[in-house]
């Protein structure tokens, strides 16, 4: 029972935890090196962001970063069908968010960096497992329309004897042509967990390469 409690004592502190964000550094260093040096409290996974062609212009503003409601946290239990608290493997959730913006050769690029956690439960071990992280920018409106989405599957290893590890993520990739200001100031980036979506690539099946004649 005292397990319990502190699992779920360290679940409270990791999704109590403010977001940050940030639109550009004048020090010259890179995005994914500032996020990396902010957050460098037992990261495990820091993929480096991608080098960028064409003339960049750091941008004052952008859009908000958002966790997509319900999917701030996900439970990994050892049955499914069964989330009693006995049967926790694994809680994660996100503890904080940054980003930044600039127009890239007149494509408004967005990078956006995560952190988050994953707590081992009472019926969870040491070992490797995939997180599914998915990062959106939607244009808010009487009818949201999803301008980017893509899924990561973010490898995180937990080592024997760590009750808890911290992991980041930065995606680098999402690019728009540069919209209107209005447009603009109506972009929401959204970022959360996503298992449905996952499973849902992992079922597709491949598509055929058309015979050569």
């Amino acid at each position: 029972m005292s397990r319990i409690i502190r699992l779920a004592s360290c679940v409270a502190l990791a999704m109590g935890v403010a977001a940050c964000s940030s639109s550009g550094g004048g020090d010259g260093t890179s995005f994914g090196e500032r996020f990396n040096r902010a957050m460098s409290s037992g990261t495990a996974t820091a993929p480096a962001p991608t080098a960028t062609t064409g003339a960049a212009a750091n941008l004052d503003s952008c859009p908000n970063v958002d966790i997509r409601q319900g999917a701030g946290t996900i439970a990994i239990n050892t049955n499914a069908r069964d989330p009693q608290a006995m049967q926790l493997r694994y809680q994660i959730s996100v503890a904080q968010t940054a980003r930044e913006c600039a127009n890239v050769a007149g494509n408004l690029n967005i990078k956006v960096g995560l952190q988050g956690r994953v707590v081992l439960g009472p019926a969870g071990t040491p070992g490797t497992l995939e997180i599914p992280v998915r990062y959106a920018l939607v244009e808010e409106g009487a009818e949201p329309k999803t301008v980017y989405s893509k899924l990561y599957r973010v490898p995180v290893t937990v080592s024997d004897g760590q009750p808890s590890v911290a992991f980041t993520h930065i995606e680098d990739a999402m690019s728009v042509p540069m919209p209107s200001r209005a447009t603009f100031d109506r972009y929401v980036v959204y970022v959360g967990f996503d298992p449905l979506g996952s499973a849902q690539e992992r079922q597709r099946p491949a598509r055929k390469r058309p015979a050569k004649g």
